[in-house]
């Protein structure tokens, strides 16, 4: 049986479901506010590429967790400063697709991903709005033929990643006009790294400190000022 749930929230929300669930979620408000959800089973979303959850505000923490395979994780943050969110995939196959500071800033906030299992898919978009400031993305993924793209496009984006696993293929873009820093840890064979960041500013220092135990891989990093 598939249950389909659409909520309006403006408080506090907990949700725990197992097999085959669908979550649409649309929340705005300027207090605080906590999410939890807990999808266990094959087959669940919490959004979808064209219906995701949707939330704005401050100080929002924020506790998203599926176990299972072929689950979909598709939420869009317009504007979230002083929060922190937690995401965890743990399974094969799954699907996130995730935006942050669309419509404004995420400063002081916390973004984790972690996923164990094969062949999963994360898109990460942070910013593309003249507003959209700091904001810290960590990644932890664990598994082999996964498959991260990551565009980090705010004012001073600080993003710290571990991948540990085989055929794993890692696409990265960071833009802005202050301060950028990735910090990157990769074991495991056969890996695919290509990272472009492109400062369009004088006087900015950007930084890429990456430690790698592999071999058989390809690792591409660009620096430049326009168009890597």
């Amino acid at each position: 049986m598939k249950n389909l749930i659409k909520l309006l929230l403006v408080c506090f929300v907990s949700v725990a479901y197992t097999g085959n669930q669908d979550i649409y979620l649309t929340q705005s408000g300027g207090g605080a506010f906590t999410l939890t959800i807990d999808q266990i089973g094959s087959t669940n979303k919490v959004g979808t590429s064209g219906a995701r959850v949707t939330m704005a505000g401050s100080s929002i923490t924020a506790d998203l967790k599926q176990q299972g395979a072929t689950n979909t994780l598709a939420a869009a943050i317009a504007q979230a400063n002083s929060s922190s969110w937690t995401m965890y995939q743990i399974g094969d196959s799954n699907t996130s697709t995730l935006t942050a500071g669309g419509g404004g800033s995420v400063a002081s906030s916390d973004f984790d991903y972690n996923a164990t299992g094969n062949s999963n898919i994360l898109t990460w978009l942070q910013g593309s709005s003249s507003a959209a400031t700091g904001g810290n993305f960590d990644a932890a993924l664990t598994g082999n033929s996964n498959d991260l793209n990551i565009r980090s496009e705010v004012i001073g984006a600080i993003n710290n990643w571990d991948i540990d696993g085989n055929s794993n293929d890692i696409d990265v873009t960071q833009i802005g006009t202050d301060d950028k820093a990735i910090t990157f840890t990769l074991v495991g064979d056969s890996n695919n790294v290509d990272i472009d960041q492109t400062t369009n500013a004088s006087g900015v220092t950007d930084t890429i400190s990456l430690v790698a135990a592999s071999t058989s891989g390809t690792i591409n990093i660009d620096q430049c000022t326009s168009g890597c």
